[in-house]
């Protein structure tokens, strides 16, 4: 494939324009470049793919036109970061024009693209890495031709573009790019946390488990980025595959090697048995459940809800497992200083849970004595609801709540509005325990206010 060609059709992808690229550093850029490309080799292994479990007959029988196109925008996302460090890498240039554009490589430059590989060294590799992805999509358009791709053809894929991957990775500007950002990602206060710890066995474990954790949340943090954003969602599947793979290498890591270490307290060795648990468990609730069959819907919301609720579960299970192991070693230590984010989420999540009781309560009381005075006052407090804290829920509780309202509102006497006010109030109680689940409320335990009385 050309590499103009190539550009431009990297270009049209909606994932980093150009006022992202002028913040973005080269280090950010190489971290997610090897993130996609470890990500593209996790998604051709079955045991990471989203399945309740694997029966043979489906997968012979399965189209895998959805997933080849999800490793085309895959290819061409990392096609697009390699042109971004390539000019990075001469001066802030761009070849991106002010409207994100992509330009040709051969458009502009009056000595043409093989001149100027042969003068630069240093991007001759970079430029060989862009040809290597330019001739895995090139496979990938020529497969997407076809009425549809079955399984023989899917695994040959994987075979060959498993070789070029092994092309990528072994080139000297990926292992230059990517070893910048090889530094441990754990934060300070993490680290300050494990410097005492003893045995030394367990404290460079710890360090190994907490850049791990890390490592998985600046994953799902580009899938947090699209779900701000709505864009190209299934995109992220060889991003979850990757979260899927490390994190099993993580449980297993733990549980065949730390666990094991002489001499481990018994305190310790239950908050590490206990995050392994939580972790394979949420794990299970994602790739079992949440993500099924995500390749291959259409619906842009439900899409998103999948995606906001697989993200949502990870995360949140990742940053209470950070913070448990840290609070082992330092009671005084706070999510606050693990998480830039931390505080917003914790003020948010604190308001939408006192908010959630309050309207519970008023449920309870309507359910009870359903006057016109006990209604009037719910639905008063069902739109304050709507018009505040009810943002600070998942996309996917948004609906129920707003067709409770309607059914609420649509009710005529108590005999219609019982059942009603029944179920929503076990909705509330199952949306609260939900709530309260949450990693930045973990130290924070509920004081029930009082209701003010009208």
């Amino acid at each position: 494939m050309q590499l103009g060609t190539l550009t431009e059709q990297s270009a049209m992808l909606p994932l980093i324009g150009r006022k992202d690229s002028d913040a973005l550093e080269v280090g950010g850029q190489a971290r997610e470049l090897k993130m996609w490309v470890r990500g593209l080799r996790s998604f051709f292994n079955l045991r990471n793919r989203p399945q309740a479990e694997i029966n043979r007959s489906d997968l012979v029988k399965h189209d895998w036109t959805s997933e080849l196109r999800i490793v085309r925008g895959a290819l061409l996302r990392a096609s697009r970061l390699v042109f971004h460090l390539i000019h990075l890498e001469e001066d802030d240039s761009t070849i991106f024009d002010e409207d994100g554009v992509g330009l040709s490589l051969s458009d502009g430059v009056s000595s043409g693209v093989d001149a100027e590989v042969e003068a630069e060294h240093k991007n001759d590799s970079l430029y060989k890495v862009a040809a290597l992805l330019g001739d895995a999509c090139e496979l990938c358009e020529s497969m997407l031709e076809a009425e549809g791709v079955n399984l023989h053809a899917w695994t040959n894929f994987g075979e060959s573009l498993a070789r070029i991957l092994d092309r990528i990775e072994e080139s000297k500007a990926f292992q230059q790019i990517t070893s910048r950002q090889a530094a441990l990602n754990i934060p300070a206060p993490l680290l300050a946390v494990t410097r005492d710890v003893k045995p030394a066995a367990l404290r460079a474990d710890l360090l190994h488990i907490f850049s791990g954790i890390f490592e998985l949340l600046n994953y799902l943090s580009h899938v947090e980025k699209l779900l701000r954003r709505d864009q190209s969602l299934k995109q992220m599947l060889p991003v979850f595959t990757l979260v899927h793979e490390e994190a099993r290498a993580l449980n297993n890591f733990i549980r065949t090697r730390t666990l094991k270490i002489e001499g481990l307290e018994q305190q310790v060795f239950e908050i590490l048995d206990g995050t392994n648990y939580a972790i394979r468990m949420e794990l299970r609730k994602v790739f079992a459940h949440e993500l099924l069959e995500l390749s291959s819907l259409r619906q842009a919301p439900a899409i998103y809800i999948k995606v906001e609720t697989a993200h949502g579960l990870l995360s949140n299970c990742f940053r209470q497992s950070a913070i448990s192991l840290a609070q082992l070693f330092n009671r005084s230590i706070e999510g606050s200083q693990l998480f830039n984010e931390f505080q917003t989420r914790l003020e948010q999540s604190l308001v939408l849970r006192r908010d959630l009781w309050v309207l519970l309560e008023l449920v309870r009381r309507a359910e009870k004595e359903p006057e016109p005075q006990a209604i009037e006052r719910l639905m008063k407090r069902l739109v304050a609801f709507y018009e505040g804290s009810l943002r600070y829920l998942m996309f996917k509780d948004w609906e129920s709540c707003e067709r409770f309202m309607e059914e609420i509102g649509a009710a005529r006497g108590a005999a219609e509005l019982s059942p009603v006010l029944h179920r929503f109030t076990a909705y509330l109680e199952a949306l609260s325990s939900q709530v309260n689940m949450r990693a930045v409320l973990l130290d924070h335990p509920f004081d029930y206010p009082e209701i003010e009385e009208e």
